[in-house]
């Protein structure tokens, strides 16, 4: 079963009509939505290979990749405006400052922590043989994804927005938004 997080965590306060949904017709729509986009088998290699570049792609001695900065990225960013918003509504916002200079250190020092990663993964030939040889066989394969594979549809899909009972957004990696129907 399907549920919004929002409305778990706050009960009805954010998702007043939120659906509860099961999960087999959900990942069959989700399937769908995939192969509407995935016709062409390079565009299926290319979104599986950018995601294994950012994956591989790790900090010397650490174990954060890009994909986790980016993460951690918009979660920063969304707390900047939620503390933002809160501000707003304050007469005194200079009980924030601590707070949105912790935010913005933080910010500053993982934009560093990227542009170091995206430098050292330039000159890493061994990831980037192992990306082509992915890229090789994933173009040998048939793009239409035809069963539920969670690692597969997690590098592809960024977002599933449920919009109703019957219907859903799908927001892909590569910024591609699909609007897809639930059968049951």
């Amino acid at each position: 079963m399907w549920r919004c997080v929002s409305r778990l965590d706050y009960g009805t306060k954010y998702c007043h009509d939120s659906p509860t949904l099961d999960e087999e017709p959900l990942q069959r729509a989700i399937l769908t939505a995939v192969n509407k986009v995935m016709s062409s088998q390079s565009h299926l290699a290319q979104q599986i290979t950018s995601t294994m570049e950012l994956k591989l792609a790790l900090i010397p001695g650490q174990t954060i990749s890009l994909v986790d900065i980016q993460y951690r990225l918009r979660e920063l960013e969304q707390q900047f405006d939620t503390l933002l918003e809160q501000v707003a509504e304050q007469t005194n916002s200079e009980d924030y400052m601590g707070q949105f200079q912790a935010i913005t250190n933080e910010i500053t020092s993982l934009k560093e922590q990227r542009r170091q990663v995206e430098e050292q993964y330039k000159c890493n030939t061994a990831v980037r043989k192992r990306i082509d040889a992915a890229e090789n066989l994933l173009e040998k394969l048939s793009p239409e994804l035809i069963t539920w594979n969670e690692s597969v549809i997690r590098q592809l899909v960024d977002t599933v927005k449920v919009l109703s009972a019957n219907q859903i957004m799908v927001y892909l990696r590569d910024g591609t938004e699909i609007t897809q129907d639930i059968m049951p």
